[in-house]
């Protein structure tokens, strides 16, 4: 089938498989040539101020649980329902982050280790320290 005749979405499916493919080499080349590579400022995919909330938890302690975070935050109910709202709102960052080609959250299903603290999570989110601008989000959010 020729290229005119594919529709956008076997187009954009085509474009995804080359830039997960991409991704990696550019990444394994910044490192080898010290090129710095450009990171985004997670605020782009925050929708109002529970969503700065929630990253500016992850910023500062790099990784938890919904329910963690909830209750971090003093979300009301944060066993039930806050868990399920901070749940809800990083799936739909991740995923339109994802969408244009940025990962700046991670989810471990598996047990984690804690970069500084070294305490040991588990079913965590984790901000994607390689690809975000933390410093660009805390002057955006006024940390």
């Amino acid at each position: 089938m020729s290229l005119h005749k594919r529709s956008i979405e076997e187009r954009l499916d085509m474009l995804e498989r080359d830039m997960a493919w991409a991704k990696p080499l550019l990444m394994k080349w910044a490192k080898e040539y010290e090129i710095a590579m450009p990171r985004i400022n997670p605020v782009k995919y925050c929708r109002d101020e529970l969503d700065k909330r929630i990253i500016n938890y992850l910023v500062d302690n790099f990784g938890a649980g919904a329910t963690e975070i909830a209750t971090g935050l003093g979300l009301e109910n944060p066993e039930r329902l806050g868990r399920h709202l901070v749940g809800k709102r990083l799936k739909r960052m991740f995923n339109s982050s994802s969408k244009e080609g940025w990962h700046i959250l991670d989810f471990d299903a598996a047990t984690r280790e804690h970069p500084i603290t070294k305490a040991k999570k588990y079913r965590a989110w984790w901000l994607n320290l390689e690809e975000v601008d933390v410093e660009g989000f805390k002057k955006s959010v006024g940390v």
